[in-house]
């Protein structure tokens, strides 16, 4: 079976356990801009792309000490997929790479 990584199918809860954060955490970076899950009404849906994101903020606010503010100037300078040095199939199936490479 293939799996589209950029199919939002894991929820708020299900995301915040496999990262081990809360899922006030997820929300906040949401409003902040960091990341933007599909919606179905009510619920937020997330990717494995959206996850693989997360994770990477998750290591620079943690890991790094980089604030919130210093992580959306980083991400708006340098794309992801460059700072995670993506290889170009990871990067293609990316919704974030493909939002960016049309803009």
């Amino acid at each position: 079976m293939n799996h589209d990584r950029s199919e939002p199918v894991y929820t708020i809860g299900i995301t915040a356990k496999m990262l081990k954060v809360c899922p006030d955490t997820l929300r906040i970076w949401e409003r902040k801009g960091l990341i933007k899950p599909s919606r179905l009404g009510k619920n937020r849906f997330y990717s494995h792309c959206d996850i693989e994101r997360l994770e990477y903020i998750k290591g620079l606010i943690r890991g790094k000490k980089i604030n919130i503010q210093g992580v959306i100037n980083m991400l708006n300078v340098i794309s992801c997929w460059e700072l995670k040095k993506c290889k170009p199939g990871v990067r293609n199936a990316c919704l974030v790479y493909k939002k960016q490479s049309r803009a």
